[in-house]
C-alpha cells in the first residue's frame, strides 16, 4: 500500500480517526501536525508535531526531511475554506514532485472560494478532492481544474464506533442532573444559543418540544446576560412550560452518554453544524444508542446510515416546524431498527467511503507511473 503524509494542523477526532482508518488500511501513515500535538499513543502511527507557527518559513525548513520519507501521497486536511502559509508550500512542493499525489480534503465551504481565496487554487491543483457532502462537492463546479483526470469523491469525517469515550472520570456533582431527568421522559437538544430570541426558529422548536417533553438543553447560557435569562425564563413560564426545560452545564464524557442514553431522543433537526461537528453528534448517539431527530440537509453527512421512521426520525428542512407538529403528535418515538446494532453487523456502511478513497489513490496513482 501507500505511504501517506497526513497534513492536519491538530490532532483532533478527524484527524486522528483518518489517519487510524488509513492505517487500518495498511497504508503506512505519518501525521504532520503542530508542535505539542502529539498524543500519549500514537497507535503504530508516525507522528511528526513540529509546526509552530505553520509559517511559510517553516514549511521551507521542512521540505528536505520531509519528502526524504519519499511519499507517494500528500494529503492536506482542511477543517473550512482557509489555508496557512506552510500548507501552500507543502502542497506546491508535492504538486511539483513526479511521484507524489497531492489530495485535498475540504470539509466545510464556510466563506466560499473566491478567486483571492488560496484554497480555490489549492483545489484546482490536487489530483483529488474529496467533500464531506454531495452538495459540498457541487460547490466546487465550474473551477478552473488543470488535470481533467482529477479524482473527486465524497470523504465525511471517518465514524469511529471502536472510540471509547467513557475513560473520562465522573464528577458526582453531575449526577443529580440524571436522576432529576430519569423521572420523567426527555428530549435532548444542543444548546449553543448566543441570546435569547424568541422569535427565533430554535426557541419555537424547544417551546414546541417543551409542551410534550421535557427538555434537555445541553449546554449553559453562562454567557447571557441576566436580562436574557429572565427573559426566557418567564417566556416558557408563559407556554406553561416552567417546569419543562433544564440546561445541563458542561458534562464530562460518561455523564454525556448516560444523558443520551436515557433520553427520549436527540434533537438536531434545524440546527447549523458542520460535517464534522454532525459526526460528533452522531457518535454520540450511536455509541448511547439514542434516537435520532433530523433534518434533510443534516442526513447528506454519512447519507447512507439515514433511514426515515427505521433508525431514526428525518423532519424537511423546508417545512421543519410542520413536521415537528407531526412527529411530536405520535404517541411514541421509539423506532424498529437500532443504528448501532445494525452497523456493528455490517462495517460495510462505514467502510465504504475509506474503499472509495482507496480507489481514487490508486487510480492516481496508477497515472503516475
Amino acid at each position: 500500500m501507500a505511504k501517506i503524509i497526513l497534513v492536519s494542523k491538530h490532532v483532533n477526532a478527524t484527524s486522528w480517526q483518518l489517519a487510524q482508518a488509513l492505517k487500518a488500511q495498511q497504508h503506512e501513515v505519518v501525521l504532520l501536525t503542530s508542535y505539542g500535538e502529539t498524543p500519549r499513543d500514537t497507535s503504530g502511527i508516525e507522528f511528526m508535531g513540529y509546526f509552530k507557527k505553520w509559517s511559510f518559513l517553516e514549511g521551507v525548513r521542512i521540505i528536505p526531511g520531509l519528502f526524504g520519507l519519499q511519499p507517494q501521497i500528500l494529503h492536506v486536511l482542511l477543517d473550512d475554506d482557509k489555508m496557512n502559509a506552510a500548507q501552500m508550500v507543502l502542497s506546491t512542493f508535492a504538486k511539483s514532485h513526479p511521484t507524489c499525489v497531492l489530495t485535498t480534503s475540504l470539509l466545510n465551504i464556510k466563506n466560499g472560494l473566491s478567486r483571492r481565496n488560496p484554497v480555490r487554487y489549492l483545489v484546482e491543483e490536487s489530483d483529488i478532492i474529496t467533500c464531506p457532502t454531495v452538495e459540498t462537492l457541487g460547490q466546487l463546479r465550474g473551477l478552473d481544474v488543470r488535470s481533467n483526470r482529477q479524482g473527486r469523491g465524497i470523504l465525511p469525517p471517518v465514524l469511529d464506533l471502536k472510540t471509547d469515550q467513557t475513560d473520562e472520570a465522573i464528577d458526582s456533582s453531575e449526577l443529580p442532573l440524571i436522576a432529576n431527568l430519569k423521572k420523567s421522559p426527555y428530549v435532548v437538544l444542543p444548546f449553543n444559543e448566543t441570546r435569547f430570541n424568541p422569535d427565533s426558529d430554535y426557541f419555537l422548536r424547544l417551546r414546541a418540544v417543551a409542551q410534550k417533553y421535557k427538555v434537555a438543553l445541553w449546554g449553559t447560557y453562562a454567557h447571557w446576560t441576566l436580562r436574557d435569562r429572565k427573559r426566557f425564563a418567564a417566556w416558557m413560564a408563559e407556554f406553561q412550560c416552567a417546569d419543562r426545560w433544564v440546561l445541563t452545564g458542561p458534562l464530562s464524557a460518561p455523564v454525556t452518554q448516560q444523558l443520551l442514553s436515557g433520553s427520549t431522543a436527540l434533537m438536531l433537526a434545524g440546527q447549523n453544524f458542520t460535517p464534522v461537528e454532525m459526526t460528533e453528534y452522531y457518535l454520540r448517539a450511536i455509541q448511547s444508542h439514542a434516537v435520532l431527530i433530523l433534518d434533510t440537509r443534516q442526513t447528506s453527512v454519512h447519507s447512507d446510515l439515514w433511514k426515515n421512521t427505521i433508525n431514526c426520525w428525518v423532519l424537511n428542512h423546508s417545512q421543519l416546524q410542520k413536521d415537528l407538529i407531526k412527529l411530536l403528535a405520535k404517541s411514541h418515538l421509539r423506532l424498529p431498527e437500532s443504528l448501532s446494532e445494525k452497523l456493528a453487523e455490517d462495517r460495510h456502511l462505514i467502510d465504504s467511503s475509506m474503499n472509495e478513497l482507496n480507489r481514487l489513490y490508486n487510480k492516481a496513482l496508477n497515472h503516475l507511473r
